[in-house]
């Protein structure tokens, strides 16, 4: 068995940390998280219904944060159980023609849409009430 230094053992601890922190997602919380397609954002917006477009990438530490938040206010029932996530990942939108009518600015930005247009947006917040009261936009 090879012997690990000390600067090696604390890299790789702190590299399965970020890893399992952001694989773990309660299943609920995949009940309406889909993979954005500009497809279906178009459908979505126009059919006036909420939805959230969530910017993330899967090594973001705060794009994690925001899942798990998400997916707790899930956890408490409606009107979060049953709101549409469209999941958008940054690395492959990132500069991309939808990205910028959008204004995405960078990953970790949650929009949320109600009534064919946007309701609100949150850049790089994890905080659970500040989330929340981005979701209530979306059915006000």
């Amino acid at each position: 068995m090879q012997k690990v230094n000390r600067r090696s053992f604390f890299a790789i601890a702190a590299a399965a940390a970020v890893m399992a922190v952001t694989a773990w997602t309660p299943d609920v919380a995949e009940a309406k998280r889909l993979n954005f397609t500009e497809a279906t954002y178009n459908k979505l917006l126009k059919s006036g219904q909420p939805f959230m477009v969530s910017v993330h990438t899967r090594w973001c530490s705060t794009c994690a944060a925001q899942k798990r938040i998400i997916g707790g206010l899930r956890s408490k029932g409606q009107p979060y159980a049953g709101m549409t996530e469209l999941a958008m990942d940054w690395d492959k939108y990132r500069g991309s023609k939808i990205g910028k009518e959008l204004r995405i600015p960078r990953r970790s930005t949650l929009i949320m849409f109600g009534g064919g247009k946007e309701a609100g947006r949150i850049i790089a917040g994890t905080s659970a009430s500040q989330i929340k009261q981005l979701i209530d936009k979306g059915y006000n």
